[in-house]
């Protein structure tokens, strides 16, 4: 039986994706290869009674992956292994988990092609936000403010800046960034919803 982070075992053959960071590496050094299996450090735990505790690599369809752009600079379609499983979580943002996975088909994400998965998404509408808010952080400026125009709203306008600003602070907090708020995106998209806030 699956944990309460798990919902099922899923179709290995489903098209599958993950962000990747290349320009700079990761905090322990390493860099994931491409066309090459790669091996999580930690085994999926299906009994996680945590998140973070779920092990193996968080993937997810090309309807969400907009959600996670906030991880790199590249995307790449993902293969899974014929003697790995995959499993689908309880996220609302289409999270898979497997342990072993093949990066494939590399490509730089620009404020266009962040756009082109913003027009493909499918994302519950809080996530909007803080994918609205991770393009503004990655310079994807064009699409965080197609994102604005149109998902944030009078009726939202609150959780869409609450949602902005824990975002920034989560990575500020994770050491990611020192004051976000000084980045010209980044700050002319917060403008941009106090402005609307202040129409209210």
């Amino acid at each position: 039986m699956l944990g309460k982070f798990f919902e099922c075992e899923a179709d290995k053959n489903q098209k599958y994706y993950r962000v990747i960071q290349t320009q700079r590496e990761y905090q322990d050094g390493r860099r994931f290869s491409i066309d090459e299996v790669v091996v999580a450090d930690k085994k999926v735990d299906l009994n996680a009674t945590d998140r973070t505790n779920l092990g193996g690599f968080c993937i997810s369809t090309y309807n969400y992956i907009f959600r996670w752009l906030i991880r790199g600079d590249t995307l790449c379609e993902v293969k899974i292994p014929e003697d790995t499983k995959i499993y689908k979580t309880v996220s609302e943002n289409g999270i898979y988990i497997a342990e072993k996975m093949i990066l494939t088909n590399p490509r730089k994400v620009d404020d266009d092609f962040a756009m082109e998965l913003y027009q493909n998404s499918t994302l519950p509408e809080i996530s909007y936000f803080k994918a609205m808010t991770a393009c503004a952080i990655c310079g994807y400026i064009k699409t965080a403010m197609k994102v604005l125009e149109d998902k944030v709203n009078q009726e939202n306008i609150d959780v869409a800046i609450s949602e902005f600003e824990d975002f920034c602070k989560r990575r500020e907090d994770e050491k990611f960034s020192e004051d976000l708020l000084t980045e010209e995106p980044v700050k002319m998209l917060y403008s941009k919803l106090k402005e609307i806030r202040g129409r209210k």
